[in-house]
């Protein structure tokens, strides 16, 4: 597809193009009541349309890729070996596993850990807590304390700095 005229996907475009509005104005005229005034008028409209389509050239391609080498691949009898890829490791890589909590004195936050499930005390605590509360006037809701973790702590600085700088 250098040129992009004298290929069969350039004609079967054209024609296809040429076909369909040959085919409407037919099927306009057909239901016209004039139906020898269709086929005549598609059958010329489609060879016209198709002349044309095929006189307009497209624009010569603007961006060429440049050539470039491909780099030798190793031979086949020469092992790759990782010390060829990588540096040399001067430094220790220590694994940690993540699953495992961090620890008490850990300045980590776990932004997304699950939490531990309230046990049957705190539950009715809340309950009784919830029961006895003041009620609210309609249309207002009551504020529920939340318990204050790092995470929450960590967001809400986050924000306070996100509203400060902008």
């Amino acid at each position: 597809m250098d040129d992009g005229g004298d290929d069969w996907r350039g004609w079967a475009t054209d024609g296809v193009a040429a076909g369909l509005l040959a085919l409407a104005i037919g099927t306009c005229l057909l239901w016209l009541g004039e139906a020898q005034a269709g086929v005549v008028a598609a059958s010329v409209c489609g060879l016209a349309t198709l002349a044309l389509l095929r006189r307009v050239m497209p624009e010569p391609l603007r961006f060429r890729l440049p050539q470039f080498a491909l780099p030798e691949p190793y031979a086949a009898d020469e092992p790759l070996l990782l010390t060829d890829l990588a540096p040399p490791a001067e430094e220790v890589m220590l694994l940690e596993d993540r699953l495992d909590p961090p620890a008490s004195d850990s300045r980590v936050v776990s932004l997304f850990a699950a939490r531990p499930l309230p046990t049957p005390g705190e539950l009715r605590q809340r309950i009784e807590a919830h029961l006895t509360a003041p009620k609210a006037p309609r249309g207002v809701e009551a504020a529920i304390p939340l318990e204050v973790d790092a995470a929450a702590a960590l967001r809400h600085a986050l924000g306070e700095l996100r509203r400060s700088l902008g």
